[in-house]
Parts: structure tokens; C-alpha cells; sequence
């Protein structure tokens, strides 16, 4: 498995995006998020997803940022028809619409349908934790592929949902989790490794547990909502979430064929300094992490890990020591800058 320096990664995916013909400056965005994927440990929203971006850009599936219009609006909310523009650059440009929306009216939410993929929902919320905003986002996207409570039927997407909000020292308090036990790309991954996935994950279509990823990939498994057997709960929220970014987004709920073909999102922004000074609210976080992190460990525990916290820790070592990828991976990404005519570098 090669190990390769992250910036390396950055310079020859935003090489392989502008040949693509995405602006430099938007491909300098997109291919930093799907680095930062990767330093964090989140291989599956990571660099892999290059190629498929790339093929959808030559084919005009997506397009650069530019082409889309806000299609209603009021002081504190919004609605965009991405219009195919490149999700991950979009998204950015969403949660700070919403940010500035808050900053003025202490609430802010932009929603967002026809986008295409946006990558990985952890990057986005804390763009408003930064400006002294609670950041929220919430997607009903991703394949259709997670089943209810009590159903074998693929019916929902992963539905993720990622908040953040300011802390008092260093990166902000971060929460990304997927509705459905994991994220669709991380069967993916498995799949990159030649590994069986884990029992208790995917169901065929009798309702018995399977581990083989190529019956997700095939359709041919759904995979359980969070919690598994008992994931009523992840199931609910999914639910929710589905209710919420697909229908306020115009993107149009889980169906056979959603309205606006589904894969909507909301990005939501709160004005911290509307309910209570800025420096005492970081304080209140403060006393809760120091409250959290002074519970007794379970047996083989060394530390409580905040929400994020893994994530700021993996990115630490990866940038010093190198990003692993896939033989697979690494050769698919080659085989994306040939179709651009961009020269791989040298790797060890």
C-alpha cells in the first residue's frame, strides 16, 4: 500500500481538476476537502472520489460553480438550484451564505438541490464555529440504500447530519455521523481492500446477515440503520433528517424517483452572541468537556475523545508521515490524470 505526502496529493489533484476544467481556484478547494478527508482518517470521502469526479466533470454531469441561482429568498433563509455545480465547492458557499444570514438576523439556513456529490459534511459546519456561530448540516443523500427498522428493503440514504460548534481552544467541537451504520463509501473502502465487511452491518434481501461488499455494491444487500439490529433510533432520525433537507431543499423526499432527484441539503447557522455573550458560552463548553473528560475509563480506555477530537489527532500523524492508499485507488487516480493528460508524480 503506497504511503503517500499530503501535498502531494493536493498538488497533483488540483492539477488533474483544472485539466478537467474546473477554475484553479475552485479546484484548490475541492481536492484540499478530499485531502482533509484522508489526514482525518476518512479514506472513504477521501482522494478515492476523485475519478469519479473527474469523469463526471469531462462528462458535463458536473460543472463548475457559477451556473447556479437562488431560486426564493428572505432575510434568514434561501433556496439554490445548484444546477449540477460541484457540490463540494457549492457547499462552502451555502454554509457561508447561511453564516452571514445569522450574523445579521441570528439565524441563517440556505438550502440546496440539483448538486451534485459534496463530500465529507464534517468540513462544512465548522466554517460558522470559526465566526462565533453554531453550524448544522443536514443531507437527504447518497444512494438509497439504508433499510428502515424492521425492513431488508433498500429505502433511505445514509442521511448524514453534521454540527459544530465554537470552542473555547483549538479546532471546534465537531459531530459527522450517518444515519444508516455507515457511510455507503465505506463498504467502498472494503471493497478497495479486499475485506469482508463486518457482521451485523449489511442484510440481503431474506433479512440475513451478509459480509460480502460486492452484494452492496451490486444491490443486492441494504445496509442496517445506526445501531444495527436496534437501530430504531438511527432509523427515526433518518427519517427526520430525509423530511427536513429533502423536502425544504425543493430536492424532494426519499421515493423510487424523488421529486428534484433527492440528495438535497440544509445548512444551518446560529448567532452565538444572540442568546449569550460569545466568551461565556465557550466557557460553558469548556465545563462540559472538562466534566466529560473526567469520567473513569472503561477497561483498556486511555482517554475520552471528544466529538472530533480522533479526527484532529489522525490528521496530526498523517500529515507528518504520509497518506496510505489503496494499490487500487492509486491506480485508479493515475488512470483519471491520463484522461486529462496530467503526468503522475514519483511515489515510494
Amino acid at each position: 500500500m503506497p504511503v503517500v505526502p499530503h501535498t502531494t496529493l493536493l498538488d497533483f489533484g488540483r492539477a488533474i481538476f483544472q485539466a478537467a476544467g474546473v477554475p484553479e481556484d475552485q479546484a484548490r478547494i475541492a481536492v484540499e476537502h478530499l485531502v482533509e478527508a484522508n489526514l482525518m482518517g476518512h479514506d472513504s470521502h477521501g482522494i478515492m472520489r476523485l475519478p469519479i469526479y473527474t469523469r463526471s466533470l469531462l462528462k458535463g454531469d458536473i460543472v463548475p460553480v457559477g451556473n447556479h441561482k437562488i431560486v426564493r429568498e428572505t432575510p434568514t433563509s434561501a433556496v439554490i438550484d445548484a444546477n449540477r455545480s460541484f457540490g463540494i465547492v457549492l457547499t462552502y458557499t451555502a454554509m457561508q451564505m447561511a453564516v452571514e444570514k445569522a450574523k445579521e438576523h441570528t439565524l441563517g439556513a440556505v438550502a440546496v438541490h440539483h448538486s451534485s456529490h459534496i463530500g465529507r459534511l464534517g468540513a462544512f459546519p465548522p466554517l460558522a464555529a470559526q465566526q462565533d456561530c453554531i453550524g448544522i448540516l443536514m443531507l437527504n443523500g447518497g444512494g438509497r440504500f439504508t433499510a428502515p427498522f424492521g425492513g431488508t428493503g433498500r429505502r433511505l440514504p445514509p442521511n448524514p447530519i453534521a454540527v459544530s460548534v465554537p470552542g473555547p481552544n483549538g479546532p471546534a467541537m465537531m459531530l459527522d455521523v450517518t444515519t444508516s451504520i455507515l457511510a455507503g463509501g465505506k463498504i467502498d473502502v472494503y471493497h478497495a481492500r479486499g475485506q469482508a465487511v463486518p457482521e451485523g452491518i449489511l442484510v440481503d434481501k431474506e433479512g440475513r446477515p451478509v459480509t460480502d461488499p460486492n452484494l452492496f455494491r451490486t444491490g443486492e444487500a441494504a445496509m442496517l440503520p445506526l445501531g444495527g439490529p436496534m437501530g430504531y433510533k438511527g432509523y427515526g432520525l433518518g427519517m427526520m433528517i430525509d423530511a427536513i433537507a429533502g423536502g425544504l431543499s425543493w430536492a424532494g423526499c426519499s421515493a423510487d424517483k424523488p421529486t428534484r432527484g433527492g440528495s438535497g441539503y440544509l445548512a444551518l447557522a446560529i448567532k452565538v452572541e444572540s442568546f449569550i455573550d460569545v466568551d461565556e458560552y465557550k466557557r460553558e463548553v469548556q465545563c462540559l468537556i472538562d466534566w466529560v473528560k473526567s469520567s473513569p475509563t472503561m477497561p483498556g480506555v486511555d482517554k475520552i475523545y471528544l466529538p472530533g477530537e480522533i479526527e484532529e489527532g489522525t490528521k496530526q500523524k498523517r500529515e507528518a508521515e504520509g497518506i496510505p492508499l489503496e494499490e487500487s485507488t492509486w491506480a485508479s487516480i493515475v488512470e483519471a490524470a491520463q484522461l486529462v493528460n496530467v503526468p503522475a508524480p514519483e511515489i515510494a
